[in-house]
């Protein structure tokens, strides 16, 4: 038998349009794709090769919920058989400067209408320190559904803290930049720039790591997960750690991370005779 008109009713409040949910993918996620896709496949290539680098089957419905995420910030271009990088996916892929792929993530970051809706309206103001009190703004800001309200608050957030246009002046308190800053931008190169052989965690007592008798990594009180540590020359070891409990996000997240990594891995080794 058919639905009553009560259970349509009802089906109908549920169904929310596209567009409206938060992007399936994090805005990190789309930059570090945008970034692995240009360096493995090129700036245009078979689709096998996207769905490889997110980890997707290519006939899944995960793999082209993560093209339409792509696609919405303007990074990638689809047909039936080839991704394109778009010339701002470029830009962040192969940049000429720190600066003009700092531009280039902005920019993306702003081709998300809601996201640029809401940046649009804190510019050189600061964000609300309670989450609740941003998230009921957002509402009317963008008229969406209040169940999606905290969703797109966090997503906006981690979005604008990635994007280096919110700055935190104090715990938890956010200033919304108007664009690029210099300032900001030096801070990030300089932990960038840090020799590789450290330790991506400042430590200062070789006390506070502490490795359980499981291979799990504590710093500073806080588990790291199972500790995986590689001896290297002169005497340096490659630490790799990652928590438990992970969801199915953070996994594809990750695996699009180790595979940026392995791109990395090339460009720092050294010169020899």
């Amino acid at each position: 038998m058919g639905e009553s008109n009560n259970q349509k009713k009802e089906n109908s409040k549920d169904r929310i349009g596209y567009g409206v949910k938060p992007p399936s993918l994090s805005f990190e996620d789309v930059i570090d794709i945008t970034k692995v896709t240009g360096a493995q496949g090129g700036p245009r290539n078979s689709l096998d090769v996207l769905s490889r680098i997110t980890g997707n089957s290519r006939s899944s419905s995960t793999f082209f919920q993560k093209i339409a995420a792509l696609r919405i910030f303007g990074v990638i271009d689809t047909d039936k058989n080839q991704y394109i990088l778009t010339d701002l996916g470029n830009s962040i892929a192969s940049p000429i400067s720190y600066e003009s792929q700092a531009n280039a993530i902005i920019e993306a970051f702003s081709k998300n209408d809601n996201l640029r809706k809401i940046w649009e309206y804190y510019k050189g103001k600061r964000l609300p320190q309670q989450e609740e009190f941003l998230a009921n703004a957002i509402v009317d800001i963008l008229s969406i559904p209040k169940e999606l309200k905290l969703q797109w608050a966090q997503y906006f957030k981690l979005a604008g803290i990635y994007a280096g246009l919110l700055e935190e002046r104090e715990p938890n308190s956010y200033q919304v930049l108007s664009g690029y800053s210099p300032i900001m931008a030096n801070e990030i190169k300089s932990q960038e720039e840090l020799p590789q052989s450290k330790p991506l965690v400042s430590i200062e007592r070789e006390e506070t790591w502490q490795i359980s008798p499981k291979g799990f990594l504590n710093i500073s009180d806080q588990s790291w997960g199972i500790l995986n540590m590689k001896s290297i020359s002169n005497n340096r070891k490659a630490i790799f750690a990652i928590p438990e409990d992970l969801t199915q996000q953070d996994i594809d997240s990750l695996r699009i991370v180790i595979k940026g990594i392995d791109v990395q891995l090339e460009g720092l080794k050294k010169n020899e005779e």
